[in-house]
């Protein structure tokens, strides 16, 4: 911060005032006051802790007899005075050349941010309006940043620009032991910023006087992603030029900062998300509604579309929405089944396909030869896995994925069926455990036994592979999978048959 001629010499004026009134005490006064002017308090705060002074001041006088207390105390005051005037005019310049200027916006004017917010216990004074995206600086002390920040300073030798920080945040700079690539976002910012694009930013980022944010640098963030990206329509990069935010005013300390950091990133905002039984009910119900608008049944390009449009509007990615469409659908068949067959009450129902919702994620797998087309083959199986399903009865969502081997193996479904009449949840998930175990070793049996078969099937369908196929048909990755196995294969077959590959 820069000072004029006449402020420097009012302070040296402060100081030799200060070294009148208590000579053994000017040094200290020198280091407070030199300190106050590098931070300012508020003029309250400044107002008591000077009269304070005077008081100890004055019992200090009265102790070593001095007869000029009367004066010194006279000055005193022409100290304060002059130390609230110069504070003024210093906030005054500071103001001007660093402050980030909040603007109208949409009919919105600035103005005080009323009742005063309250963080961390402390009422912090602040103004709101609106400021242009790209005037918002990210900040470089956030401690979730911490990490990659020294890493890049280890690197480069000094602190990221705002755009470098911008691909720090985005996981598209390249930084030891994290993973790049276009599924790599580690900070979950392409997701927010499809939130944004539809809805704006909702709570209002805090910056200081000088735009450098306190709170809010993943949303910044996220609008500097769509304002950069070409997955975002004009419309949506017009919402998010400008920012509704919350500004400290010149005034605020250190502390009032702190207690900005601590309750927005400590304090638990004791927000409840909704289940995903929840979201994906409401999904399912729109997805509805939009295939009845269609003329006819749409095809698997129009589904795409449509599939699309509703994970723009529900801020969700495509493959998030086809899965929840997928688990309402077993879920559906689900509740089906214990409302018709089962004569169960309705809520009962819901209840308990809400609180095992995840279980309908690994059952939808697998619609060629996975779980989904062996229990879809197998009504009687089907029914047999709701119901255990529905008390309780699989110990995690894992053993789900290994009733494909289920079909055919009747030990391993007499040990499910055991299970469902075992009215000791405990139990039966021992006899779920049994069933489980016999399939996989029964699967892995048949994998042995079935061996010569399938080489022979593979042998077969290579050796008629004409050779263009090598060159334009199989892609890069596959050739090197080919080429590791069949090495893998070379190895076996020249220690079991000798190096000609013969039989000796």
């Amino acid at each position: 911060m820069e000072t004029t001629p006449d402020m420097r010499t009012d302070f040296t004026t402060i100081i030799d005032a200060a070294r009148r009134i208590s000579a053994p005490l000017g040094d200290e006064v020198e280091s407070v006051l030199t300190v106050g002017r590098e931070r300012p308090l508020p003029r309250a705060e400044i107002a008591r802790l000077l009269t304070a002074v005077v008081e100890v001041l004055r019992r200090s006088a009265s102790r070593r007899g001095d007869e000029q207390t009367g004066k010194a105390l006279d000055d005193v005051n022409c100290v304060v005075d002059l130390v609230l005037g110069v504070r003024e005019r210093i906030v005054a310049v500071s103001s001007q050349s660093n402050r980030i200027a909040l603007v109208e916006r949409n009919g919105i004017p600035p103005g005080r941010v009323s009742p005063r917010p309250c963080f961390h216990g402390i009422e912090v004074a602040m103004n709101c309006g609106f400021v242009k995206t790209t005037d918002i600086q990210l900040w470089d002390a956030n401690e979730r940043l911490e990490i990659h920040l020294g890493q890049f300073q280890q690197q480069h030798g000094r602190k990221p620009t705002g755009a470098e920080l911008i691909d720090i945040m985005l996981s598209k700079m390249k930084l030891p032991g994290i993973p790049i690539g276009e599924s790599t976002d580690q900070f979950e910012i392409v997701q927010l910023a499809r939130s944004i694009a539809v809805n704006g930013v909702r709570k209002p980022p805090i910056i200081d006087t000088d735009g450098t944010l306190l709170d809010g640098n993943r949303r910044v963030a996220a609008c500097h992603y769509i304002l950069n990206s070409d997955d975002f329509e004009a419309d949506d990069k017009k919402r998010v030029e400008y920012i509704f935010v919350w500004q400290l005013t010149e005034h605020a300390t250190n502390d009032e900062r702190n207690a900005v950091v601590v309750s927005l990133n400590f304090e638990p905002d004791c927000k409840q998300d909704w289940p995903a039984y929840v979201k994906a009910r409401k999904l399912y119900l729109e997805w509805q509604a939009m295939l009845a608008l269609e003329p006819r049944a749409p095809g698997s390009q129009r589904q795409t579309v449509l599939k699309r449009s509703l994970a723009k509007k529900f801020a969700l990615e495509m493959n998030t929405v086809s899965r929840y469409l997928k688990m309402i659908e077993w879920s559906n068949d689900f509740e089906d089944f214990h409302l018709t067959r089962k004569q169960r009450d309705n809520f009962e129902v819901k209840h308990r396909a809400n609180h095992y919702f995840q279980y309908f994620d690994e059952l939808q797998k697998g619609t060629s030869r996975g779980v989904a087309y062996a229990l879809d083959q197998d009504e009687s199986l089907k029914h047999l896995v709701f119901d255990l399903l529905y008390d309780g009865k699989f110990r995690n969502w894992s053993q789900v994925r290994y009733l494909k081997h289920i079909p055919g193996n009747e030990d391993a479904r007499a040990a499910l069926v055991r299970a469902r009449e075992e009215s000791d949840t405990d139990t039966a998930q021992e006899f779920v455990d049994d069933g489980i175990a016999i399939a996989r070793n029964r699967s892995a049996e048949e994998r042995q036994l079935g061996v010569n078969s399938r080489i022979e099937s593979f042998v077969d369908w290579l050796e008629a592979l004409p050779v263009s196929a090598f060159r334009d048909r199989i892609n890069a990755p596959n050739l090197q999978r080919l080429l590791k196995a069949l090495r893998l294969v070379e190895a076996h077959v020249s220690a079991n048959l000798g190096s000609t590959g013969t039989e000796q």
